[in-house]
């Protein structure tokens, strides 16, 4: 029989010790605030949350999560929008649409009666047009519409509201504020680009306001502001070398085209920064809560530690780890491992069991030859739950026994349904979630460690 492969972990590398045991307060320290939830049930994020903010590592299925907590949260009763800022735009397949744009767009109740559901409440879905949205606050701020047309064809905002790194972050929380004020939703759900850009989400708001009071904006207006324009020509003929070769380079009049902007942005500062610190205080409110979604592999699992203690850093409500694609164990391995040994063990000293049932094209080696590829396809699977569970377990060790964490198995197939949304539902917020004990090592005769 086949030897299987020795038992590695996700990254590759073969386990020589077991998993360090890091509590809590060695990783965030103590007072850090987790959503209390008994018995690892998160029904309490759709009953008493306003917002929830899915972030993560790439490709560990983010965005079908966010739409899945909207669909749950909208079969119970409540009014939900599904915001992405992912520039993917998977959210529309996720709910069985081709494509979705800036503007709410309802789910029609016919999608949930088609797979038998009847929802009580409503979902709506919208993806982020960074640029509608800024232009959308330039028009609010203006003090006239003089300054609003003097901004909107300056080349620096054309570059910072369609290009600019972080802007995009920053419109996302300019979205999220706006809608979050109307009170049209019950629950919005926020579903993230991946974990990195996630950390540039968080900290757009303290970054801009950083900004707008930073040293070189104020030294960029300073001589508009103390000689007026014409004074300032004739500070610019005394450099006019320099930023004439920064001209060269970049092909737009640099230095006279920032100034413009923000002289003409210096009217829109204060209620810039008043917006900022109001999106600060939502991401550490009560009414907000993020899930981190994540994998067993240990790179993504790696992302959402580093998000966590960014989390608690920034003193923002975390509410769970979500992590998908687990492989399951078998709860009775070691009783179907032994069947099958057994019935190698009797083929290769008595001759194959049932050779007498098999067809005339198979023979009685082959049918021995299929069995032990099948054990070893089973081992494997072994193996892979094993490692699953193991990495779980880390995660559940590094954050804390209150720490909530719940695991969704590995599907055959994408999810793009609202039907396959109410499958994974069935894990995050039902009893399938609840994180499994370690299989049995399997008996001598083989193994898959």
């Amino acid at each position: 029989m086949p030897t299987p492969p020795r038992l590695r972990d996700r990254g590759g590398e073969r386990r020589r010790h077991p998993p360090e045991r890091v509590t809590r307060e060695r990783v965030v320290g103590k007072g850090t605030r987790i959503d209390a939830m008994p018995e690892e049930k998160i029904d309490r994020l759709i009953e008493e949350k306003k917002i929830v903010i899915c972030a993560g590592s790439g490709g560990v299925g983010k965005t079908t999560t966010s739409a899945a907590v909207g669909v749950e949260a909208a079969i119970r009763g409540k009014r939900v929008l599904v915001l992405t800022i992912d520039p993917a735009r998977r959210l529309a397949n996720s709910l069985g649409l081709s494509e979705i744009g800036n503007e709410e767009t309802p789910i029609p109740a016919e999608r949930f009666e088609a797979v038998g559901i009847a929802p009580k409440g409503e979902l709506s879905i919208m993806m982020l047009d960074m640029k509608r949205t800024f232009d959308h606050l330039i028009e609010q701020f203006a003090p006239n519409a003089e300054v609003r047309e003097k901004i909107f064809a300056n080349d620096v905002y054309q570059y910072i509201s369609g290009a600019l790194h972080g802007s995009h972050e920053y419109m996302a929380m300019e979205k999220l504020y706006e809608i979050h004020a109307r009170k049209d939703y019950d629950l919005l759900v926020l579903d993230t680009p991946p974990t990195r850009h996630a950390l540039d989400f968080l900290e757009a708001p303290k970054r801009l306001t950083d900004f707008l009071e930073g040293r070189v904006v104020q030294w960029i207006l300073r001589p508009y502001l103390a000689a007026g324009r014409k004074g300032f020509k004739i500070f610019q003929k005394g450099t006019a070398k320099l930023f004439g070769i920064l001209e060269n380079v970049t092909g737009v009049q640099l230095l006279q085209d920032v100034a413009e902007f923000l002289l003409s942005f210096r009217d829109l500062f204060d209620g810039f920064k008043e917006r900022a610190e109001a999106v600060d205080g939502i991401l550490r409110g009560e009414e907000t809560t993020f899930l981190l979604i994540t994998s067993p592999q240990r790179a993504a699992l790696a992302e959402a530690r580093f998000f966590y203690k960014r989390l608690v850093a920034s003193d923002m409500p975390f509410g769970a780890f979500i992590v998908n694609r687990v492989h399951p164990p078998c709860a009775n391995f070691s009783e179907i491992y032994m069947r099958i040994t057994d019935f190698l063990t009797t083929a290769r000293e008595n001759g194959m069991p049932l050779a007498h049932r098999l067809p005339p094209s198979i023979s009685p080696q082959c049918f021995q030859t299929l069995i032990e590829k099948t054990l070893f396809s089973f081992e494997q699977s072994y193996n892979l739950a094993t490692i699953d569970l193991e990495m779980i377990e880390e995660l559940r060790n590094f954050a804390g026994r209150e720490a909530v964490v719940r695991t969704v198995p590995i599907f055959d197939a994408d999810v793009h349904d609202i039907r396959g949304l109410t499958e994974i539902n069935r894990f995050i917020f039902g009893e399938g979630g609840e994180s499994s004990p370690s299989p049995q090592v399997p008996p001598a005769g083989g193994s898959a460690g």
